[in-house]
């Protein structure tokens, strides 16, 4: 391996992160660091999400919340009066906080996971080298982060639904599952996290120096784990 693929500057990781992935995973082994890309997640994010009620239509917001809820005909109108005191700041507070919240410990459990995985196939690596693997390949949300934006760019009238907020989303993407108790999966999987598992997929893989197949494996468990949890959750609550 030579000094060109194994030191690289924050910059030319993020590119190779995106274009040549094994050349990143070679030198984010070398030097292990989480706080850079992970930071980079949540701005990313956190700009998004202040776009996104900054240009909100509020009245328009509170009625498709509640339908998409299905509230009740009678309890209706004391939800709405509920949520229509809900200020642009308390929202923007409430997603802010979630969105750095979600972006950590995502990349925590994930790196647990790993460095547990790991540790029982005998690896060498500490859980800095993990938190930093799960940090890196999730840069794939900063791209679903734009793709976000310019999504509300495109709802000049503030009318998005914060469940069509990203168009990356299977359900955007025409695979909705209406109707059934995966509606919710079809939701929550986006073509930005899809990318991020390949990317933990392919890391892992050649860390370890295992196959695509046995590391597909393990990373995926936890993934299925939970939204099979989900899925059997809606059936037996509709």
């Amino acid at each position: 391996m030579n000094d060109n693929t194994t030191q690289q500057s924050f910059g030319q990781k993020v590119v190779n992160i995106y274009a040549a992935p094994r050349e990143a995973f070679a030198a984010i082994m070398l030097a292990p660091s989480w706080l850079a890309p992970l930071s980079m997640v949540m701005l990313s994010g956190l700009a998004a999400t202040g776009y996104y009620f900054s240009s909100l239509d509020m009245a328009w917001w509170v009625d498709d919340t509640l339908r998409q809820a299905n509230i009740e005909p009678s309890e209706l109108d004391t939800a709405r009066d509920a949520m229509g005191g809900m200020t642009r700041r308390m929202l923007f507070g409430f997603g802010a906080i979630s969105t750095v919240l979600f972006s950590f410990l995502l990349a925590l459990v994930q790196a647990m996971y790993m460095s547990l995985a790991a540790a029982i196939m005998g690896s060498v690596y500490k859980f800095k080298h993990w938190m930093a693997l799960a940090s890196w390949t999730s840069l794939p949300y900063v791209i679903g982060a734009i793709a976000m934006v310019v999504n509300i760019a495109l709802h000049p009238s503030g009318q998005l639904s914060s469940y069509d907020l990203d168009p990356t989303s299977l359900a955007a993407l025409g695979l909705t599952l209406a109707g059934t108790s995966f509606e919710a999966i079809a939701k929550s999987v986006t073509l930005t996290l899809l990318w991020a598992v390949g990317l933990l997929i392919l890391g892992f893989s050649q860390w370890l120096q295992i196959s695509l197949s046995k590391s597909a494996a393990i990373i995926t468990t936890p993934y299925l784990l939970v939204f099979g949890a989900v899925a059997a959750a809606v059936a037996a609550l509709s």
